[in-house]
């Protein structure tokens, strides 16, 4: 259920995402009074407040641009999810980590056969053969665990990310690749390795 907004707050809160929008930041409750004239901070105050109410935003304490939009539901949410695209991997870190998210892109939920945590790009062919292509945006699934036969997403040497076919056979790892001229990475056991995640699907690259 919505909760109803006031038509004054209503000016206030679209007053607040043209600003966002403008100039890439919330306006102060200075601006706010000055741009729909109201005479008094504190009365710019209460609307804004009236607005966290009810969930149309938050106020960040601390901060003199405080005000952040909260994204207003979407009758389409239950179908799609939002996952974070993760940019470069730095060495011996785990892959997932908050401080390398490019953006996040909202993708439907039907194009993956597990749950997804993130994505990753591909760089290379050595997965063409597996329908994975060079710029494709793979979905992975975050688990340090896998079995035989699966297609894992794995660090090895603690600086190298790779999109390969796990292979488990007398204690020995190998990481297959599937296309013409690409040979296997036969794991070290003495170096850096960690699976990361399993594959849960793509989304094809431009």
């Amino acid at each position: 259920m919505t909760i109803q907004i006031t038509s004054r707050q209503a000016n206030v809160l679209a007053f607040i995402r043209a600003r966002i929008e403008r100039d890439g930041q919330s306006p102060t409750l200075e601006e706010i009074g000055e741009g729909l004239g109201i005479g008094h901070v504190s009365g710019v105050l209460k609307h804004v407040r009236s607005l966290e109410a009810k969930g149309r935003l938050t106020m960040v304490a601390g901060q003199h641009r405080s005000i952040r939009l909260v994204r207003e539901p979407d009758p389409m949410d239950a179908d799609t999810m939002e996952l974070p695209l993760i940019g470069r991997i730095a060495a011996g870190e785990p892959l997932f980590s908050e401080a390398r998210v490019d953006r996040t892109l909202r993708v439907s939920r039907s194009l993956f056969r597990l749950r997804p945590d993130y994505l990753v790009k591909v760089v290379g062919d050595s997965m063409r053969d597996e329908g994975i292509l060079d710029g494709d945006l793979v979905a992975v699934h975050a688990t340090p665990e896998a079995r035989h036969g699966q297609v894992v997403a794995a660090r090895v040497g603690g600086d190298r990310f790779t999109i390969k076919r796990l292979h488990l056979k007398g204690g020995v790892i190998r990481l297959m690749p599937n296309s013409p001229g690409f040979k296997p990475i036969d794991v070290d056991p003495t170096e850096d390795f960690a699976i990361e995640g399993l594959f849960a699907g793509l989304l094809r690259g431009s």
